[in-house]
């Protein structure tokens, strides 16, 4: 499988910005799967980047196993969302300007059925956010622990940030219930068909976003969105991902847990 780091100057976040992409290798070590590729836009959490996952976790080899390209670009701590007056508009560059100029550099796949987007914490917000607003790009999404409702984590004892870092992305609690940004709200009201299908994976101890997912899968009950829920030991870390990982990109590829896309080696 093949790395780089692509640099390039962002309409939608007015700066320049990175971000790193593997592709499948064919070969005799290689996977199997052909160009155009399915492609996963993974979004990295808050705090973290894309060097962070990708030395952390084994993202890599699960493409490659799974015959995926991955394209991981960064965060910056904005929660993928859209501030105009900013000239940060983060959802639009992650649905729009991320894709096309991807689409432009790589052989990757134009197809909505081959285009997924998954992310850790925040990124798992930025997914489920972003997969539901760009719909018609995105055919799937997979949440690891996601920050369903950041009021709860930034403003509660789980997170612990304050109203000021809330106020500072969403403005006031009352603005946030009635925004785009209320994704618990978005999704229990979208048209079902308009919903991508989902994978929300969660530790069974993790102290910073068990309330929010708990939220959020209740939120979906209640509106009768289907989901499949994943769930193992685990607190709010790199561990738990780690154990998510090949449930995740198996849902995204289509193929039973524990499987591939039949790589040239036989096993």
């Amino acid at each position: 499988m093949s790395y780089s780091e692509v640099h390039f100057l962002s309409n939608c976040l007015s700066q320049n910005v990175s971000m790193a992409v593997f592709m499948p290798e064919r070969g005799p070590f290689g996977s199997d799967a052909e160009p155009p590729y399915k492609t996963v836009y993974f979004l990295p959490g808050y705090s973290g980047d894309y060097t962070s996952i990708i030395t952390m976790l084994g993202i890599r080899k699960q493409a490659e196993l799974k015959g995926l390209a991955v394209v991981m670009p960064n965060g910056q701590n904005a929660f993928y969302v859209d501030h105009p007056e900013r000239n940060a508009n983060y959802s639009k560059f992650i649905g729009e300007e991320l894709i096309e100029r991807t689409r432009d550099m790589f052989r990757l796949s134009e197809k909505r059925e081959d285009t997924y987007i998954a992310g850790i914490s925040m990124g798992g917000y930025g997914a489920l956010l972003s997969g539901l607003r760009y719909n018609k790009v995105f055919s799937k999404v997979a949440a690891f622990s996601p920050a369903a409702d950041p009021h709860m984590l930034l403003t509660g004892p789980g997170g612990g940030f304050g109203n000021g870092e809330f106020a500072n992305m969403f403005g006031n609690f009352e603005e946030y219930e009635k925004s785009p940004w209320n994704i618990a709200r978005t999704y229990a009201e979208a048209d079902k068909k308009d919903i991508p299908e989902l994978f929300i994976g969660c530790g069974d101890r993790d102290i910073a976003v068990d309330g929010q997912v708990k939220y959020f899968k209740k939120a979906l009950d209640d509106s009768q969105v289907p989901y499949k829920y994943w769930e193992t030991k685990g607190n709010h870390d790199y561990d738990t991902w780690e154990k998510m990982l090949d449930p995740a990109f198996s849902f995204l590829a289509g193929i039973p847990e524990g499987s591939r896309n039949s790589l040239a080696i036989p096993d």
